[in-house]
């Protein structure tokens, strides 16, 4: 009985058994080519052959086989906070290239609202539906799933004594974006924080807190608002701290597409960027080149990020890695979105 599957057209797929009879060689020594076990034990002129068959024919191993045969699905995931924030879609792209190569597949999962998240990892695990993972921008899993993820993971934008971590410098560049506009002159400096109580973010707030502090501004409640990584959430954030008795004359945003909605709240309220407010944002994506004028920021390298998490997760997955911090440096970018602060009429 052949081997065959119906597609979803209804045409069926190539086999090994299709291989092998228009090659004239047998299905075994179809395996041994195409499994990379060759050498040896079949010609190079047989190997030669039956590549060009299975070419020419769109055969393609089944990953099911292919996952009983060798243990591993080739598949990575990505595990971030929120979907919608445009650096993940970077990050993703430099991963893919990365496992690509390797001819590994790569699912980008968001844990958003999702408090049971851990356990999906620790389920995807033990049935090998996926061989390893990165956490990006992610609180730790909890201890009791620490020891099955070792071997498996890579941490990103964070650090962990158990695993390989690329750890972002939050802390230099929320430093030197709030630092720019102190040294601008401002006084009046409110901050649009990002909702998702992770590090990453708690390391910006706590950032923010500090300078203005050494700087002998008293914190202010009406200065300091939260909102998702939208525009439109972020819009109306902004709003809020601008239509305040005493606004703002400068905000630090947790992230650029955050910082465009402060720019289409200015609009609204007709104030210019950077003549009556100052911006600064954090990522350096393509939203930040858009806007008009240019958005100051920090930069964060995505691409290289991802590509450099996948190279890692892959190089563990074939030999444990030990635990170490490696530090991704993050430069700021002065654009067009900040100047010395207006005047105060009063």
């Amino acid at each position: 009985m052949s081997d065959r599957h119906e597609s979803r057209a209804g045409a069926q797929l190539p086999t090994s058994f299709d291989v092998a009879w228009r090659a004239g060689v047998s299905q075994s020594t179809v395996s041994l080519v195409l499994n990379g076990k060759a050498a040896g034990r079949v010609s190079p002129r047989t190997q030669e052959a039956v590549l060009r068959v299975a070419r020419e024919l769109g055969y393609e191993p089944s990953m099911a086989a292919r996952t009983l045969r060798l243990g591993r699905t080739h598949v990575a995931a990505l595990i971030i906070p929120d979907v919608s924030n445009p650096v993940f879609a970077a990050v993703l792209q430099g991963a893919e290239e990365a496992a690509r190569s390797r001819d590994y597949t790569v699912v980008q999962v968001s844990t958003g609202n999702d408090s049971d998240w851990q356990r999906r990892i620790v389920h995807a695990l033990a049935t090998r539906s996926i061989d390893g993972f990165i956490l990006c921008s992610l609180d730790l899993p909890e201890s009791a799933h620490l020891e099955l993820l070792r071997g498996n993971a890579v941490i990103v934008d964070g650090c962990s004594p158990e695993f390989p971590s690329l750890l972002l410098d939050i802390e230099y560049g929320a430093s030197a974006a709030v630092q720019h506009l102190l040294s601008l002159g401002h006084r009046r400096i409110a901050h649009l924080a990002a909702h998702i109580d992770v590090e990453t973010f708690r390391v910006r707030q706590r950032v923010y807190e500090r300078l203005l502090s050494e700087a002998g501004i008293p914190l202010r409640a009406d200065y300091q608002a939260t909102a998702g990584v939208d525009l439109e959430e972020s819009c109306s954030a902004a709003l809020g701290l601008l239509r305040g008795p005493e606004p703002p004359t400068a905000i630090f945003c947790d992230d650029d597409l955050m910082a465009a909605g402060v720019y289409k709240a200015a609009r609204k309220l007709q104030l210019r960027v950077p003549a009556d407010l100052s911006i600064v944002g954090f990522c350096d994506g393509l939203v930040a080149q858009l806007l008009d004028p240019p958005l100051t920021t920090v930069a964060i390298p995505a691409l290289a990020l991802g590509q450099r998490a996948m190279e890692l997760l892959l190089a563990g997955l074939e030999t444990e890695l030990p635990p170490f911090v490696e530090t991704i440096s993050l430069d700021f970018v002065v654009r067009a979105s900040t100047t010395l602060p207006r005047e105060d009429p009063s």
